[in-house]
């Protein structure tokens, strides 16, 4: 997870820079500017010319080729180019979809439980977040997500240490939850109907399993968890999109409350003993835009 949030980082440092485009013409010039739109037939540009902002075209016979972000620097202020306020500002994002929680099957679990340990593992979630997009490519928002899976097994048996056996059900009914602050970085195709998405949340996760062993427990508990998210949306309309995402959330519990109806009680784990809330998340979804 570390290696991650130093990439999006560095992506997001990346992206604060307003860079510039290149086109260079048939006859060899090259041309330091910011490219408003590409059509069939010609290519719209904004530059600057003796400290005065020009908009114009070329024909794109007249262009041998033109790259994107290109220049490091910026010749034209952003605030110069026609129609740079033009994109999508809001950016709320609905998900569902599947979900499988990494962490490994502790060594202390029977061998006649990994099984129902391991189907216990996968589940599903559902996920929204809203974004504000204070440029074409940064915004900041907050993002929610709630994970369940359940699993149950009849006929288990507990053994006291006379060896008097008592028989009964096993059950998990697990919700794991996620909210926080989101930081967001997209790259917005050149007519705008697609995006590539990434963003990094830092938050809340709250853990509730509603367990039978036998007789019925609750355990409960909440630690600081991170979420990563990377998605690409498709544009349907100018306001609507369908989504593909693939989310990793991190955390991990160092204690919990055990409530057998009868009394409370909290339990601290030792380190190298914490609960994994480790998950990724393969999810699909509509987002709406303005």
């Amino acid at each position: 997870m570390k290696s991650i949030l130093g990439l999006i980082l560095l992506i997001f440092i990346a992206n604060s820079v307003y860079s510039q485009d290149l086109i260079v013409t048939n006859d060899g010039d090259s041309v330091n500017c910011k490219i408003t739109k590409v059509e069939t037939d010609n290519i719209y540009f904004t530059f600057k010319h003796n400290d005065e902002i020009r908009n114009t075209l070329l024909p794109i016979s007249n262009v041998k080729i033109h790259q994107f972000n290109f220049y490091q620097t910026s010749a034209v202020s952003e605030e110069k180019v026609t129609g740079y306020k033009s994109y999508q500002h809001f950016r709320f994002a609905v998900n569902g979809g599947f979900s499988y929680q990494t962490a490994q099957i502790a060594k202390s679990v029977p061998a006649d439980f990994k099984e129902y340990i391991r189907e216990l593992k996968s589940g599903y979630h559902f996920s929204g977040g809203l974004t504000y997009y204070f440029s074409r490519q940064l915004g900041a928002g907050i993002r929610y997500s709630v994970f369940k899976s359940s699993n149950s097994l009849d006929n288990i048996y507990l053994e006291d240490t006379y060896g008097n056996r008592t028989y009964g059900e096993m059950s998990d009914d697990l919700k794991i939850s996620f909210i926080g602050p989101s930081f967001s970085t997209r790259f917005m195709n050149s007519d705008k109907g697609n995006a590539f998405v990434m963003s990094l949340a830092l938050g809340y996760m709250g853990y509730s399993d509603k367990k039978v062993i036998i007789d019925k427990y609750k355990m409960t508990g909440g630690t600081v968890g991170l979420a990563f998210d990377i998605g690409y949306d498709i544009g349907l309309s100018e306001n609507l999109s369908l989504g593909f995402q693939m989310s990793v959330i991190s955390g991990a519990l160092s204690e919990f409350d055990l409530d057998d109806g009868i009394k409370k009680e909290t339990v601290k784990l030792n380190e190298g003993e914490f609960e994994s809330l480790n998950r990724v998340d393969f999810s699909v979804g509509l987002r709406f835009s303005k």
